[in-house]
């Protein structure tokens, strides 16, 4: 009997695109945050392929922890139904050349001289270029092709490294008015200002600085209608990791003064708890204040303790897009 085709359940808006970037400053779990949304796509049936950039891969370490995986410019499936690939700015560099000269052996040899290749190290936006002219390809297929995926799920640098690659249309509009190179160039503006296909989420802790930093990627990608000024890319979602709970509930909070009197051995708990609520209430309010300052659909993510499992993982990409876009009241935070 053949095997039962598996349905393929929608992603939720704006987890739709087929090009999806991630940004955020470092260490606000960008990675975990899109191997989460991997693993829930996969299993609502999609194939959704996560893309690394070359200084890093630390995808199967997360996801297939102990296991012998090498993951490289070529998709890799490092658990069921999710493909991860690393894009190495060679590998991309000679694919790219491959796609102008038409013949692999001529650009291996230009990709493996050494002049060449310190030439391309150094140069100012080699690495976007190619790596544009990748997920530009990945794009093209049609998600039904054998061997294509969606959602391409793209784990880009820090806000800092991340700008600079979504600027690359607007640094290159007025270089070339018409021939190969303006539609090379047309290209990848159309990767990145297509609605239709690609979009990026932003990526934040409920922490001062990262909300800080956050706010100001958002004003420098976001477009201006009363200047005319088209956005960088089209905005998604905001997702706030790490958002802790509130451990004590207001009827718990207006115990402590009397179990602190009746109880003075317990005093330094007390603090604690009081500390701890402090700490989550502050917590909260950045978020409020993030969300006030770039209106986008908002994502909370809640606090995990320790390493990721898969199975935690794919919990939080179920939490990522299983709700409605959380709003200030939903927050509890008052004003």
């Amino acid at each position: 009997m053949p095997a039962r085709p598996v349905l393929t359940e929608p992603l939720p808006a704006p987890f739709d695109r087929r090009v999806q970037l991630f940004t955020g400053k470092g260490g606000v779990g960008k990675t975990s945050v899109v191997a989460g949304l991997a693993m829930e796509a996969a299993r609502r049936g999609h194939r959704p392929l996560i893309v690394e950039l070359g200084h890093r891969a630390s995808v199967p370490g997360i996801l297939a922890p102990g296991r012998a995986l090498e993951v490289g410019y070529a998709p890799v499936e490092v658990v069921p139904g999710v493909f991860a690939m690393n894009m190495s700015l060679d590998d991309a560099l000679e694919d790219y050349i491959t796609a102008q000269v038409r013949v692999r052996r001529a650009a291996r040899a230009i990709t493996q001289s050494q002049a060449l290749r310190r030439f391309f190290h150094a140069a100012p936006a080699v690495n976007e270029v190619v790596t544009l002219h990748r997920l530009s390809r990945l794009a093209e297929a049609a998600p039904s092709a054998r061997g294509s995926f969606s959602p391409i799920l793209v784990d880009l640098d820090a806000t800092g490294h991340a700008l600079m690659f979504l600027e690359l249309p607007r640094v290159f509009e007025g270089l070339a008015s018409s021939g190969p190179l303006r539609t090379l160039l047309d290209g990848f503006s159309k990767l990145l200002r297509d609605e239709d296909t690609t979009v990026l989420h932003l990526v934040a802790l409920p922490l001062e600085l990262p909300a800080q930093e956050t706010h100001e990627l958002y004003e420098q990608l976001r477009g201006n209608t009363a200047t005319g000024v088209t956005a960088r890319v089209p905005l998604g979602a905001l997702i706030v990791n790490a958002v802790p709970d509130r451990p004590l509930t207001p009827e718990e909070l207006a115990l402590l003064p009397e179990l602190e009197a009746a109880a003075p051995a317990l005093r330094a708990d007390v603090a604690l708890a009081r500390g701890a609520q402090a700490a989550a209430e502050d917590a909260l309010r950045v978020v409020r204040e993030l969300a006030q300052r770039v209106p986008l659909p908002l994502r909370r993510l809640p606090r995990c303790e320790g390493a990721l499992g898969a199975d935690a993982l794919a919990r939080l990409g179920a939490r990522l897009l299983g709700g409605a876009p959380v709003n200030d009241e939903r927050l509890g935070v008052s004003a």
